[in-house]
């Protein structure tokens, strides 16, 4: 077969799979994709990391992959407040958790709290009655990570980050 044929049996069998309810049928796609995996892992381990990273998402409501989050963060404007490392540290200093099942993940809290400073920091600096300059790096993270729980843990579920980046 050539690839293309390849690509169009695939197709086929996965529209047949997933349309037919069949317990057995999913079971063997699961095998064949596990058996895929196993190869994958032990001959493509960065190709492999990749595909793990996105199947991830099952767990999480807001899930970002760290690829995802590191390109979407590097293209904000105006400039993204914390690099990982930043954020990370922190997260720690001020004792929060960076993830909450089945809530979100740290990539998606990392670049959600840098959306929220991107677009809100000097609205932030603003409400708490200061000029940007004067709000310290602390209170500045507080006052971005209660927003960023609003919106990852939003109890009608409508903000969804994959969404909101076109992802």
């Amino acid at each position: 077969m050539t690839q293309d044929e390849m690509r169009k049996k695939f197709d086929e069998l996965y529209r047949y799979m997933a349309s037919s309810n069949e317990v057995a049928y999913m079971r063997t796609f699961g095998n064949v994709h596990k058996e895929m995996m196993m190869w994958m892992i032990a001959n493509k381990p960065e190709m492999a990391q990749d595909y793990i990273d996105k199947l991830c998402a099952i767990k999480w409501h807001n899930y970002l992959t760290p690829k995802e989050a590191e390109r979407i963060v590097a293209d904000m404007i105006p400039k993204a407040a914390w690099s990982r490392d930043q954020w990370k540290q922190a997260m720690d200093s001020l004792g929060y958790v960076t993830e909450e099942e089945p809530y979100y993940n740290s990539c998606s809290m990392w670049t959600t709290m840098n959306m929220i400073y991107s677009d809100s920091a000097n609205s932030i600096a603003s409400i708490m009655g200061m000029p940007i300059q004067e709000v310290t790096g602390e209170q500045m993270a507080k006052a971005v990570h209660t927003l960023a729980l609003d919106k990852l843990k939003d109890k009608d579920g409508v903000f969804n980050i994959r969404t909101y980046f076109g992802l």
